[in-house]
């Protein structure tokens, strides 16, 4: 592949010939609100909530990007990572025993175990962050 791409809007003008993994990951262009928004789009939990948004309205899901599966299949595990993460952040079993003032060992035991977990999707995020900068950067 020469990684160079042209892509139609769908009122059929041509859309540049760039490639769109060429660059960092995409982060829009509103600074930090616009950063926290997209963040909070990688939240599963939102993830479901949309999607039972949709069918409750009987829409269909948004039209994907005309990418190639490889693309779509190392951009989604990235995705799958940024969720990991966030579950790590937002455990509840964590935040539960911080609120409820657990202290010491039990404390020390959920935020080890959280931050396990944030690790683990930081990993998982980077691993396909490689591979998609290689293959298509």
């Amino acid at each position: 592949m020469t990684g160079q791409k042209i892509r139609q809007d769908p009122d059929g003008e041509v859309a540049g010939n760039s490639h769109p993994a060429s660059g960092p990951l995409p982060v829009p262009q509103q600074g930090m609100r616009g950063f926290i928004g997209y963040l909070i789009s990688c939240c599963p939990y939102t993830m479901l909530g949309k999607k039972i948004l949709r069918f409750l309205r009987g829409e269909k899901g948004p039209s994907p990007e005309p990418l190639t599966n490889r693309e779509i299949h190392l951009r989604s595990n990235m995705k799958i990572g940024y969720g990991i993460m966030l579950i790590g952040v937002f455990c509840p079993i964590f935040w539960l025993s911080f609120l409820s003032g657990a202290r010491g060992s039990e404390l020390m035991f959920n935020a080890i175990h959280s931050g396990l977990v944030i690790v683990f999707g930081l990993a998982f995020t980077i691993i396909y962050w490689v591979q998609l900068q290689r293959e298509f950067g």
